[in-house]
């Protein structure tokens, strides 16, 4: 069986440890001056160095050469039983495996009994986030006052888990991220040493997957290697790693900034027809978005791990955007990742993120303000009602002298009012449900009155999944308006089932039910269109019905 290469390349010096200078620093001078602790605690993302640099410092309280700067020289006989694995007196524990309080106590047994070969006896435990309470309990008072051949060393990617009366009996290290140009180095020279040719495209790809962490990526290098190719190009990589070319990543990305939802879509359905991972395809626009944003706010290259064959392209698709833009991209897109693990997703999170980057849902909300009030048909006049659209059917007749001011806002204040009150339902339900969110999306209110919100949708769908989360809706309404409200939801072709309101002239505490002056309303346009209309005439009788 062939070794995987990131145990063959696993550091084995201080030196080697890639991307921690400030822990191997601190290690190194506490060995100078002989102040080794009782008990430490490294801390840090997955694959950063956290296991290897414990068996390294495991090596060099115990190396036998005599000039401390050479240790752990991995000549001497302790040092070579830790490589090969079989120094009794470096125990390494799964604290994931071993997480009740019999294993602690077990442990705890074993503590008082002197090393058998070296100076210390050492216990890694890793994962240590993963035991009981009653196991960090029973692990507290050894770990404070330990024998004096003992040391701990405790590893954890979740510091926050463990107790507070741990961690102060430790000395804490916490593990770096490693940059993706440490990374990309560190890769060429493992390359080398395997007689692999591996462009610096390809590197560079491998590099960014692995987010910071090492180990991940030496593993990338290792499944791409056996695949049997000798020179590894870009595109080997991604084809080896489920990606969707980088080509194909920066022509979507230009479709994005050219606004146009139809070509935004077509380009979507192209790569899903050619079978990619569409979780891969997300997780890749993000990161190409990510790194256009820091671009165009930091204005500085270096925020950013690219090479420089890469890095004027991304400038110049930074420039397209501005920053609101990619933010609320970026957003609708990680909701969208989010949506596709739920079962039965399918393409439409994506599809709705996409057309909402792209404000499609806005144009449909947002009226634009109109300068002009809209003239109404002479046969319908205003309704009271306070709705965007007012119910389809004619208002009985009335004289003259029952026509009333208006005394509802404007069609135009109305939907600037209902869609601001859309905008900040959305912002709500984005943490009530993320889900419900994206289907709310593909609808528009058209009316809001006695405590009911009436919803449209175009598609049945649509409806269905809106009607099953309608409790969380209604929730999200209530805040919004600090009032209780319900949903309502209609379909394309559905009318808008609001009452009819009473005359306003009619209801004793309606401020108009004292018309002005016969002059005032003579002049105001609305009672034109009504006299014009109906041939009637002004009385100050309201009560008179024709």
């Amino acid at each position: 069986m062939t070794e995987a290469l990131y145990l063959r390349y696993r550091p084995q010096t201080f030196e080697d440890v890639v991307g921690q200078k400030h822990v191997a620093e601190t290690l190194r001078n506490a060995l100078r001056q002989d102040r080794i602790g009782h008990a430490y605690l490294f801390t840090g993302p997955r694959g950063t160095g956290k296991t290897s640099t414990a068996r390294i410092l495991a090596k060099a309280v115990n190396c036998l050469a005599e000039d401390v700067n050479l240790r752990p020289d991995n000549t001497c006989p302790i040092c070579t039983a830790i490589n090969q694995g079989r120094l009794m007196d470096l125990i390494e524990i799964d604290a994931a495996s071993n997480t009740s309080v019999d294993d602690v106590r077990a442990l705890i047994e074993k503590v008082a009994f002197a090393p058998s070969e070296a100076r210390y006896k050492v216990y890694v435990i890793d994962e240590v986030h993963m035991l009981s309470t009653s196991a960090f309990n029973a692990l507290l008072k050894t770990l404070e006052e330990p024998p004096a051949h003992v040391i701990f060393i405790l590893a954890t990617t979740e510091p926050h888990k463990i107790p507070a009366t741990i961690l102060s009996r430790c000395q804490r290290f916490d593990f770096h991220r490693i940059s993706t140009r440490q990374i990309s180095e560190h890769l060429h020279e493992i390359a080398r040493r395997e007689g692999l040719t591996v462009t610096p495209e390809a590197v560079g790809i491998i590099a960014r997957s692995a987010t910071g962490s090492m180990r991940d990526a030496i593993s990338l290098l290792d499944q791409v290697a056996a695949y049997g190719h000798t020179e590894i190009d870009e595109e080997l990589v991604r084809e080896v790693l489920g990606m969707v070319s980088g080509l194909a990543i920066s022509e979507f990305v230009d479709a994005l900034a050219g606004g146009d939802p139809a070509e935004v879509l077509t380009r979507l359905h192209e790569l899903i027809d050619k079978g990619i991972e569409l979780s891969q395809f997300v997780t890749q626009l993000i990161d190409q978005l990510r790194i256009l944003l820091l671009l165009n706010v930091g204005k500085d290259p270096s925020l950013v791990d690219l090479p420089d064959s890469l890095l004027a392209k991304a400038q110049a698709q930074a420039s397209r955007f501005t920053a609101p833009q990619l933010l609320h991209t970026i957003r609708s897109l990680t909701e969208a990742a989010q949506a596709l693990k739920t079962p039965f997703a399918g393409y439409l999170p994506v599809e709705l993120a996409l057309l909402d980057a792209l404000h499609v849902g806005a144009m449909a909300v947002e009226a634009p303000p109109r300068e002009k009030p809209v003239p109404q048909p002479p046969a319908q006049p205003p309704s009271p009602a306070k709705s965007v659209r007012p119910p389809k059917k004619a208002a009985p007749r009335r004289t003259s002298g029952s026509v009333p001011p208006p005394t509802s806002l404007p069609a135009a204040s109305i939907d600037a009012e209902l869609a601001g009150m859309w905008k900040q339902l959305l912002r709500t339900m984005r943490g009530i449900n993320p889900k419900l969110q994206a289907m709310l999306r593909s609808g528009e209110p058209v009316a809001l009155q006695d405590g009911k919100c009436y919803i449209r949708f175009k598609y049945e769908f649509h409806q269905n999944q809106v009607r099953a989360g309608i409790d969380d809706l209604n929730k999200g309404l209530s805040q919004v308006l600090g009032s209780p409200t319900e949903a309502v939801i209609l379909g394309a072709n559905d009318p808008i089932p609001i009452a009819s309101a009473s005359d306003p002239a009619e209801t004793p505490s309606n401020p108009h039910a004292n018309p002005p002056p016969d002059s005032d309303l003579a002049s105001h346009p609305v009672v034109r269109r009504a006299l014009d209309a109906w041939g009637g005439v002004i009385s100050s009788n309201p009560q008179q019905e024709s």
